[in-house]
C-alpha cells in the first residue's frame, strides 16, 4: 500500500491532525503557524506571529486543499496573510504563504513556516541535516547542549542549522514505527534558511524552517510534506529525487573530476608544525618542523598501511594560526615548504594545508604579535566587512577575547574579498600544494550574512547571498588551478562543484545529543568527497577514558560512509584522539588503530564504490553492541559492526561490513541466509540484488 498523508484544520485555522499511514503526527497546535521577522527603515526588528491576527478564516477546497486567511492584525495595522495547503497526491501536501504588509516602512526579512508541532513518542526519531546527518531519539537532550536550535542572525555562528553551510541539504524528517514525514524546502535558488527543529517538551517538536526572502513577502517555493515508509534512508531518497531533477548547481560526477592522488585514496595524516595540540600557549616549532622532519614518521605509516598519504598541516601559516584571510607565506618561508612538497610527491604522497576562510583578523589571540589594525585602516577594510541590519560590524566565528582572534567577517560579494582569496589560493597552488582547506571557519562553505547598504547587493539576505559565494568559489578554483579546494564541515549542496574534499564533522552529532548517520554520503558521495576530519573537541563530548576504543568505531564509521580515513598526530609520531587535545594528555592504544587503518584502506582502494559511488539503502544488520560513554549525557549502545550499501554498475548492491572491535563479530544481514563473521578490525563484503 502506498503511503498516505491526511491532515485537518479546525474552523479556527489550527492544525488538528496530521496522519501518516494512520499514525498521528500532529501535536496540540497553539496557533503560531508562522513567525515573520520584519525590518523597518533603520533596521530595527519587528516580530509578527500568526497569533497577532484577530481573525482567521479557514476555507476547505474541493481538490483537498485549504486556504487560511489572516486579518485584523493587532501588531502591524492593515497587514493580512494567506496560507495555502495544496494536495499534490495522496502522500504529499505543499504549504505556501504570503504576507501583505500594511506599512511601506517595513520589509519581510524572513519567515519561519510552517511551524508545525510534531508529536514525539517513544521510538520516534528526528533526522536533522546538521553534522552530515544527526539522528535524535530524545531531542530534548539537545536543548541542554552547545548546539541548541536557533535562528540564523547577524553575525553568523559557526555550527548551526544554517543552509547553505553547516546544514548541507534542505530537508528534515521524523519517523516512528517505520512511518514518517519528510519535510523538503524545494528551493532551486538555494536562498539562506534555517532547517532545524526544537523540542518544546518531551512530547512535541516544533519545526524551524526560517526562510530568508530578500525583502519579498511571499515564499517563491512551497514547503513539501511527504509521507513515507521506512527510516532516514527512505527520506533521503525523496530529497535526492527532487535534487537530481531540479538542482542546476549539481556538478559532474566526482569520478569524472578526481585528480589521481585523490582517486588513489590516501590516508590523511594531520598534524601541527608549531605548538603542542591546543590553539593556545607557546607557538614554538615542534618536532615536525622544519617540514621535512615529518618524513620519517610519514614513511613509517606509509609502510604500515601500504599506500599513499595526504600530509595535512596545521599551524603552518607565516601570519598566525587560524587568522584569516592571510596565510601566506608559510612559516619558515616558501622555499622550505616547496621543497617538502617535492619530497612528498617523489614518494607518491600529497600535501595539504589547513587555512581559515574569509574572516578578517585585527589581532590574533594565539600570537598577539600578529596585528592587522594598521592594514585595516590603510586598505579601508571597514568598507569590505559584513554589516548588520543597523550598520553594526562584528563577528562571532572563532572571534572574541577568549578564543582565536579579534576581527570581522568579509563580505563574499566584495571584489576585495575575491582578490584576497585568489592571491592566497594561487600562492599555495604555485608552491605545489595538492589540497587547500581554504574555507575553514566557513562551516559548510557558508557565506556570512551581510546587510550592508553600500556593497552593491540587496540589504536583506536572499538568493544573492548564495550566488555571491558561488562566484567567489569559482574565482578561487581558477586561482587554484589543479589544487583541490575544500572547507570545514561538509560543503553544502550549491558548493559541491568546487569543494571536492572536505573536513567532515560527523563527530559533532555526539555533542548535540544524537548519533551520526551517513546522510551526507547518501546524498552527495557521487559529487564530492570528505575525510574523517581532525575531530576537533571530540573528547569534550565522548568520554574517551571510559570508551578507549572509540577511535576505532569512529574510523570504521567513516570508512563505511565512503570517507577518507584520517589520523591526528601528537609528539613522537603517535596517533592522538583529536585536534585541540594537549599532547601531554592520554592517547589511544596505537596497534589496533594502525591495524584497522591498514585493513580498511586496502578495502577502499579495491572498491571504487567507496571512492565516488552511489550509496543506496542498506539492509538491516543484526549484531552485538558496544557502549559509547558520552560526557554529561546518557550512555549509548552502538553496533559493533557498521554497514553501508552501494550501487554497482551492473545494478547489483555491494554491502560493506566493518568490525569496529578487536574480536570476531558474527552478524546477520537482512535478505542474506546464515551468519557472517567479520574478522577483528577488518571488513567483509556482500553482493546482493
Amino acid at each position: 500500500m502506498s503511503p498516505k498523508l491526511e491532515y485537518a484544520f479546525s474552523e479556527q485555522g489550527r492544525l488538528i491532525s496530521l496522519r501518516c499511514q494512520g499514525l498521528e503526527f500532529a501535536s496540540a497546535d497553539d496557533g503560531a503557524l508562522f513567525l515573520a521577522q520584519l525590518r523597518d527603515l533603520v533596521g530595527n526588528p519587528v516580530e509578527l506571529c500568526a497569533t497577532d491576527f484577530a481573525q482567521v478564516a479557514c476555507e476547505a477546497l474541493s481538490d483537498g486543499g485549504t486556504i487560511l486567511r489572516f486579518s485584523d492584525c493587532k501588531k502591524v495595522r492593515g497587514t493580512t496573510a494567506e496560507v495555502t495547503v495544496r494536495r499534490i497526491n495522496p502522500a504529499e501536501i505543499c504549504w505556501g504563504i504570503r504576507i501583505d504588509l500594511g506599512m511601506d516602512t517595513l520589509q519581510v526579512e524572513w519567515i519561519d513556516f510552517p511551524r508545525v508541532r510534531i508529536r514525539h513518542e517513544q521510538g520516534g526519531k528526528l533526522l536533522l541535516p546538521i553534522n552530515e546527518g544527526t539522528l535524535l531519539d530524545d531531542p530534548q537532550i539537545r536543548e541542554h547542549t552547545w548546539l541548541q536550535p536557533s535562528y540564523a542572525e547577524y553575525p553568523m555562528t559557526g555550527v548551526s542549522g544554517f543552509y547553505p553551510g553547516p546544514v548541507a541539504a534542505q530537508f528534515e524528517a521524523y519517523y516512528r514505527d517505520e512511518k514518517g514525514l519528510c519535510v523538503i524546502c524545494p528551493d532551486a535558488a538555494h536562498a539562506p534558511k534555517t532547517v532545524d527543529a526544537r523540542a518544546e517538551n518531551s512530547e512535541a517538536i516544533r519545526l524551524m524552517l526560517q526562510h530568508f526572502t530578500s525583502g519579498q513577502s511571499e515564499l517563491p517555493y512551497e514547503v513539501r510534506f511527504i509521507a513515507f515508509e521506512g527510516d532516514w534512508q527512505n527520506a533521503a531518497e525523496l530529497y535526492r529525487a527532487w535534487m537530481e531533477e531540479n538542482d542546476h548547481t549539481l556538478p559532474k560526477p566526482l569520478v569524472e573530476r578526481l585528480p589521481k592522488w585523490l582517486a588513489d585514496s590516501p590516508v590523511v595524516v594531520a598534524y601541527s608544525v608549531r605548538g603542542h595540540g591546543p590553539d593556545s600557549g607557546t607557538m614554538a616549532p615542534n618536532e615536525y618542523f622544519p617540514y621535512e622532519a615529518a618524513l620519517p614518521t610519514l614513511q613509517r605509516y606509509r609502510e604500515a598501511w601500504g599506500g599513499p598519504l595526504l600530509a595535512l598541516l596545521m599551524h603552518w601559516e607565516g601570519t598566525a594560526p587560524w587568522a584569516p584571510p592571510y596565510v601566506w607565506p608559510p612559516y619558515g618561508g616558501e622555499e622550505l615548504l616547496r621543497d617538502y612538497a617535492k619530497k612528498l610527491h617523489a614518494q607518491g604522497d600529497a600535501l595539504g594545508l589547513y587555512c581559515s576562510g574569509i574572516g578578517w583578523t585585527q589581532r590574533s589571540n594565539i600570537d598577539p604579535t600578529y596585528d592587522c589594525q594598521r592594514k585595516f585602516q590603510e586598505l579601508h577594510v571597514d568598507r569590505e566587512v559584513c554589516a548588520g541590519p543597523r550598520g553594526e560590524r562584528y563577528s562571532r566565528v572563532c572571534n572574541g577575547y577568549n578564543t582565536i582572534r579579534i576581527g570581522y567577517d568579509l563580505c563574499a560579494s566584495r571584489p576585495f574579498t575575491h582578490d584576497t582569496v585568489k592571491h592566497e589560493v594561487a600562492s599555495a597552488a604555485q608552491a605545489g600544494v595538492d589540497y587547500l582547506q581554504y574555507f575553514d571557519q566557513n562551516q559548510g562553505c557558508a557565506s556570512p550574512l551581510c546587510y550592508s547598504h553600500d556593497h552593491g547587493h540587496p540589504a536583506l539576505p536572499g538568493p544573492w547571498h548564495t550566488d555571491a559565494m558561488r562566484e567567489l568559489l569559482a574565482d578561487a578554483q581558477t586561482a587554484a588551478n589543479s589544487t583541490v579546494l575544500g572547507c570545514e564541515n561538509a560543503a553544502a549542496e550549491p558548493y559541491l562543484g568546487v569543494c571536492q574534499l572536505n573536513d567532515l564533522r560527523s563527530h559533532l552529532a555526539w555533542g548535540c545529543g544524537g548519533v551520526p548517520v551517513p546522510l551526507y554520503s547518501y546524498l552527495f558521495h557521487e559529487y564530492t568527497s570528505g575525510f574523517s576530519g581532525n575531530c576537533v573537541c571530540l573528547a569534550a563530548w565522548v568520554d574517551v577514558e571510559r570508551t578507549p576504543d572509540f577511535l576505532l568505531w569512529h574510523l570504521a564509521w567513516h570508512f563505511v560512509a565512503g570517507n577518507l580515513l584520517t589520523v591526528v598526530l601528537k609528539d613522537g609520531g603517535d596517533i592522538h584522539w583529536c585536534w585541540s587535545r594537549d599532547w601531554s594528555e592520554s592517547f589511544p592504544e596505537q596497534a589496533p588503530i594502525i591495524q584497522l587503518v591498514k585493513n580498511l584502506a586496502r578495502w577502499r582502494r579495491e572498491h571504487p564504490e567507496l571512492v565516488a559511488g552511489r550509496m543506496v539503502k542498506c539492509p538491516k544488520v543484526e549484531c552485538a553492541n558496544v557502549v559509547i560513554h558520552r560526557v554529561e549525557m546518557p550512555d549509548l549502545a552502538a553496533p559493533a559492526v557498521l554497514a553501508s550499501a552501494w550501487q554497482k554498475a551492473d545494478g547489483n548492491r555491494v554491502v560493506i561490513l566493518a568490525n569496529t572491535t578487536r574480536k570476531e563479530q558474527p552478524c546477520t544481514v537482512e535478505g542474506h541466509p546464515g551468519t557472517i563473521v567479520v574478522p577483528p578490525l577488518d571488513a567483509s563484503l556482500l553482493i546482493t540484488k
